[in-house]
């Protein structure tokens, strides 16, 4: 009887186990990949004020951002709404040429390469970088948890 028990017990657990990722994919709705990449819609639009607690508002509390024009890695959200105006004092508007969006239940990403144009020395300039948005679906808003942003090694060997 306990070799039956145990053998009953082993087969439910394996039932279990192969059957886990379609139960828990079963709990995640489908998000289509253009809500995704509106997000970084509403980001730029947020650059469009010139206001660094707008932009910053997009950003979890513990997000972490790896600005393109500074080398100092952002922590907190103080950290990163003074990298924004800083930033901002270029206007930038950004626009996306090249974007690869995956999705895993509540957290997405976004990456690939996105354009700014802006002014500088009163000169309209354009800086073309590489990217990551790593999304954390928290309530009903989408919050930026990983900012990455390089730019683009144009003149590399």
């Amino acid at each position: 009887m306990t070799y039956l028990f145990f053998l009953f017990m082993l087969v439910i657990a394996v039932l279990w186990h192969s059957c886990y990722p379609a139960v828990a994919a079963e709990n995640c709705p489908v998000v289509p990949k253009a809500d995704i990449s509106a997000l970084f819609q509403q980001w730029n639009q947020s650059l469009q004020t010139g206001q660094p607690a707008e932009v910053a508002n997009h950003y979890a509390d513990d997000a972490i951002l790896l600005p393109t024009i500074s080398s100092g890695v952002r922590h907190n959200p103080g950290e990163i709404e003074d990298y924004f105006q800083k930033f901002l004092a270029f206007h930038p508007d950004g626009r996306i040429e090249e974007e690869n969006i995956q999705v895993y239940c509540d957290i997405a990403v976004n990456s690939g390469i996105y354009a700014f144009t802006l002014i500088k020395k009163g000169l309209p300039a354009e800086m073309r970088a590489r990217f990551t948005f790593v999304y954390h679906k928290v309530g009903d808003r989408w919050l930026i948890v990983d900012h990455h942003s390089s730019a683009m090694p144009e003149n590399s060997p």
